[in-house]
């Protein structure tokens, strides 16, 4: 790169492309360096650029940081590799300027850092070092680099090290117009620092463009609803007397396993859910693993004779109480979307009664009377067994319907 500097975005992506050379016909090759590198950076980056620079013909790598050995963020098997490829590492030192030669790094001016009695990093001015060095690979950040970039903020104040000056609480620059948060405005030490500096950022340019309109800013953060045409669309349903929302909802699977899951979906717009098939206490289940096992289903009975791959998930290993308190929490923070109960009993008319009974009581819309679904418990008489004699069925539906006043189905989660 120009003069031997190169920054840690440029360095690493030309050596992965040459380390795969072989895979593909770019023909690329490693960058040739050559006698003493310089890496300034204590993270997990600058480490893999201290050992990609020996890789790539380095005499001496040091690794150059500002802060002690504690205060560094690289995983500790970056740092031991680092070690065993013989890089040097120079703590407590914060780079001032580089020294050109014919117009090529020649050395390195370092000043001194310490901390002071607040735990605050200070340079002491009077302590300065030099290093000679060939080439300089800055791995401690991002700069400006682009010239269109660089042309349209250059109205902006920067401090000494490039970094647009910037309010740590708005991330607003000297221009008003200017946010910047991350490594570019050399606040951020970590990649959820930057996210955050980006989050905070976007609640002030916010209040910012409504400021330009003249729109009244609330002191409490709270960004606007936008609304196209496409949202005066009304796609709501009625099925069965119960009014949806939207068609969208959750089926009597593993995306409703608990409460919880049925609240996230919820709150991202889904409509309705029913919830993992439950049971009377005595009939509870626990899961085994793995579900999925191949074998062969038993016949005219509770399936098709033929060779399968069966899943034996069962039903809810949660008990009847926790999902009707969990149904009746769900109502009353969602009022407006449909609670489906799915429930399975033995072939037992005070069973269906009872745990209907409990449903409803909960605020459940609706029931599911799993009929119809093997839950690999055909042995104790339910789901399945039941649903494959018509007479059986027939016998089931009316007892909890005649108990609730609200609607039900027969069939299977998902169907």
């Amino acid at each position: 790169m120009e003069n031997g500097f190169y920054t840690s975005k440029d360095f690493l992506p030309l050596v992965a492309k040459a380390s795969k050379a072989g895979m593909c016909a770019c023909n690329s090759r490693l960058p040739t360096l050559r006698g003493t590198v310089i890496v300034l950076g204590a993270g997990d980056t600058a480490f893999d650029c201290a050992t990609s620079a020996l890789r790539c013909g380095a005499h001496r790598v040091f690794v150059v940081f500002r802060k002690g050995f504690t205060n560094i963020r690289a995983v500790p098997e970056e740092m031991e590799l680092a070690k065993e490829e013989k890089c040097e590492f120079l703590p407590f030192l914060s780079p001032r300027k580089v020294i050109l030669k014919c117009q090529r790094i020649a050395a390195v001016e370092f000043v001194r850092t310490e901390q002071n009695d607040l735990g605050d990093w200070i340079e002491d001015q009077e302590q300065i070092v030099h290093l000679k060095a060939d080439f300089v690979i800055s791995a401690f950040g991002s700069i400006l680099s682009d010239p269109a970039v660089k042309e349209a903020v250059a109205s902006i104040k920067f401090n000494r090290w490039g970094f647009p000056e910037i309010d740590s609480e708005t991330m607003q620059a000297s221009e008003p117009w200017v946010f910047a948060g991350g490594d570019i405005a050399g606040l951020a030490n970590t990649t959820v620092e930057s996210v955050n500096d980006g989050k905070q950022a976007s609640w002030h340019i916010h209040k910012y463009l409504q400021s330009l309109h003249g729109y009244l800013i609330l002191e409490k953060p709270e960004l606007p609803l936008f609304y196209t045409p496409i949202d005066l669309v009304d796609i709501s349903v009625e099925v069965a007397g119960l009014k949806f929302s939207n068609p969208f909802g959750l089926a009597s699977a593993a995306p409703t396993t608990n409460a919880a899951m049925i609240r996230r979906s919820f709150e991202a717009g889904w409509a309705f859910a029913l919830t993992k098939t439950f049971s009377l206490d005595k009939d509870i289940v626990t899961n085994v693993s793995p579900r999925i096992v191949r074998g062969m289903t038993s016949g005219p009975t509770y399936g098709p004779g033929q060779s399968s791959f069966l899943n034996i998930e069962l039903i809810s290993e949660k008990t009847c109480a926790y999902w009707c308190k969990g149904i009746t929490e769900l109502k009353a923070d969602f009022p407006k979307n449909i609670i489906i109960a799915s429930l399975m009993c033995t072939y037992n008319k005070d069973d269906w009664i009872e745990l209907a009974k409990m449903a409803e009581a909960s605020g459940a819309d609706a029931l599911e009377l799993n009929l119809s679904c093997p839950h690999g418990m055909g042995e104790r008489g339910m789901g399945l067994a039941c649903g494959q004699n018509p007479e059986l069925v027939r016998n089931i539906c009316p007892d909890p319907k005649r108990h609730r006043h609200c609607k039900y189905r027969c069939g299977s989660p998902g169907r």
